[in-house]
């Protein structure tokens, strides 16, 4: 049997009344029918009676055969055809700036307000029913558009005639997007004192987590994750700031929604704090005036690092990097949706210019699970461009990719502006391993000796230990692009010491290269993916990393290194208890185990392991 599934706006009323304002072409009787007859439920449970009230913002099914179904869609809908190619819509929460419809052409976002964005549809000409199922295609169902999971919208509460175009209304007026967003996202309390732009936001609904989760959250996990035993998050809005109760009336702080299969909301604040803990201005702030040292150092010597990291800086689900000229955004969650242009304000007030006096260029990238992927422009800019950066000469000389620097080496960068549809969270160098670039420096310095670099990427440990003094390094990976980047990444240091010729780059399996490494090692860099394809050997970090561990250690030479690291999700494997087994059994004598973190621009959460850039170890031999 079909179902009609849709939001109902945000504010308490009887389902009753609710089918009556949406569906007024149904008469009376036949709704009460629906009821009686068990085919309305409202978040999922069977509504029995018409005075029951729904919650602000519950989703409600009616299961009705093909007849009363085409009966019951309402006209109203958010779509407007302006020329014979073009039309008009709004829909709620669309974090992309643009991308293709299929047939339908492609669409722009041309405005944004109070969650609502108004979208610019142009192309081939086609039906609006075409529109309407391009849109929800791609996640998108336009407002008003009941059949296709759109939210409701009732006409009439917001002065508006019933039609079927709404994108204007009355003598031919614009409807405001915070009109439609008022009627949608309304709440029945008070708005919190603050600024205009912070009480839509933060308007407090209320989750109820199951027990187990609410144990998890004491001990400092930072993710709700949806289960049978607690309410329903998707009720609320991406980004939507609810207060957190446990199933016995305790606080468990403050959580941002985010409605991913996955995970539920993110915890924006703890027990105690008054409306949400501190602002977002005070929050940047703090993560500005950790990376003080950094940002006190000349560009010339270190220009890329990070800025805002995720939950560790008290923004869940966005992270900021400096790449010279350029402040790269990367949102990864749905929860940092709302928030992110207040960010960028609180940034450009801490940081308005860079240390050479140029305004920064800042591009925003979203790394967000969609049904359709790679339709969605997933990279825009917010200021600045290529051009500013051409003219501040921190593009490679082929113009194509961004060059900055750490520790006084150059790395060439790929931001993704190339291909905004592809929404890569990576740009080829990770920041978060420059201290352990740091930390091996000064051994291949006083040392030289041969270094394998296992898992290479673009290759800046390669780089660094060649700047530093290695006599040899081989870089081994999968992807030849990655090696065909390093190679340019050897050109651009060719000043500072870097020989290409005392460098050997093996494209294969990091297995094989080990196997056929050949003599002792003085060192050896392994920073492995989770998982991966190698051919018809696959890499899985939980089956082949204490093999190759062992390997290493077997190949290291006397007073030799080996720096580990890994990003498994979950809990520690306990790195150092591992290398210290793993030497004992192979008769090798340890001289140290170190622990080799990221730096303090990437802080950590207690209780939040997930949230770790990465678990690492140095070991030294005797």
């Amino acid at each position: 049997m079909p179902t009609l599934r849709f939001r109902v706006p945000g504010r308490s009323q009887p389902i009753g009344g609710w089918l009556a304002a949406l569906l007024p072409d149904v008469p009376r009787k036949e709704r009460r029918a629906w009821i009686d007859g068990g085919r309305v439920t409202v978040e999922g449970q069977p509504c029995e009676r018409g005075t029951a009230v729904c919650p602000p913002g519950a989703v409600v099914e009616l299961s009705l055969d093909g007849d009363d179904l085409a009966a019951a869609i309402p006209a109203a809908i958010a779509l407007e055809r302006t020329q014979a190619d073009r039309w008009e819509a709004i829909v709620a929460t669309c974090p992309w700036s643009g991308g293709a419809l299929g047939d339908a052409g492609t669409f722009e976002v041309v405005a944004r307000d109070a969650g609502l964005a108004r979208l610019s549809i142009q192309g081939a000409p086609v039906s609006g029913r075409a529109v309407l199922e391009a849109l929800a295609e791609r996640g998108l169902p336009v407002v008003g558009d009941l059949v296709r999971g759109g939210h409701a919208l009732v006409a009439e509460e917001v002065g508006l005639p019933r039609g079927p175009l709404l994108a204007s209304g009355g003598e031919g007026e614009p409807i405001s997007l915070s009109a439609l967003a008022a009627e949608i996202w309304r709440w029945d309390h008070d708005r919190p004192e603050g600024p205009p732009s912070e009480q839509a936001d933060t308007a407090p609904g209320r989750l109820v987590v199951s027990a187990e989760t609410g144990r998890v959250l004491a001990g400092g996990h930072a993710w709700i994750l949806q289960d049978e035993a607690s309410d329903r998050a998707d009720r609320f809005r991406p980004g939507a700031l609810v207060e957190v109760e446990d199933r016995k009336g305790r606080s468990r702080g403050w959580a941002r929604i985010e409605g991913s299969r996955a995970i539920a909301a993110r915890i924006w604040a703890g027990p105690g704090n008054r409306r949400g803990g501190d602002s977002i201005e005070a929050r940047v702030a703090k993560a500005i005036a950790r990376r003080r040292p950094l940002l006190g150092l000349p560009s010339e010597q270190t220009s890329c690092f990070r800025l805002i990291h995720g939950e560790g800086d008290g923004l869940p689900g966005l992270f900021v990097d400096r790449l010279g000229p350029l402040i790269r955004m990367l949102v990864t969650g749905y929860a940092a949706l709302p928030i992110r242009a207040r960010v960028l304000g609180a940034l450009e007030a801490q940081l308005p210019v860079t240390p050479e006096g140029e305004p920064f260029s800042v591009l925003e990238v979203l790394h967000l699970r969609s049904p359709a992927r790679g339709q969605l422009d997933a990279t825009r800019w917010v200021r600045g461009g290529l051009e500013d950066l051409r003219e501040q000469e921190a593009l490679s000389r082929e113009g194509l990719a961004l060059v900055a620097r750490e520790r006084g080496l150059a790395f060439e960068l790929d931001p993704g502006w190339a291909e905004p549809r592809r929404p890569r969270p990576g740009y080829g160098l990770f920041v978060d391993q420059r201290e352990n670039r740091a930390r091996l420096a000064p051994f291949a310095k006083a040392e030289g000796g041969r270094w394998l670099n296992l898992f290479a990427h673009t290759g800046a440990f390669s780089v660094a230990l060649l700047a530093a003094g290695a006599e040899q390094v081989t870089s081994v990976d999968l992807s030849g692009p990655y090696l065909a980047r390093l190679d340019r990444n050897l050109a651009l240091n060719a000043a500072t010491g870097v020989e290409p010729a005392r460098h050997v780059r093996f494209r294969g399996d990091a297995r094989r290269a080990l196997e056929e490494s050949g003599g002792e090692l003085r060192g050896i860099v392994v920073d492995p993916p989770t998982a991966a394809a190698a051919g018809r050997r696959f890499w899985s970090v939980r089956e082949d990393l204490e093999p190759m561990l062992r390997s290493c250690i077997d190949r290291l030479a006397e007073g030799g290194r080996l720096l580990v690291t890994q990003n498994r999700a979950g809990p520690p494997l306990g790195l150092d208890l591992v290398i210290e087994r793993l030497a004992r059994r192979a008769h090798r004598e340890i001289a140290s185990i170190e622990p080799a973190p990221a730096g303090a621009d990437h802080p950590t959460v207690d209780g939040f392991p997930e949230g770790d850039p990465f678990e690492g170890v140095l070991l030294t031999l005797r």
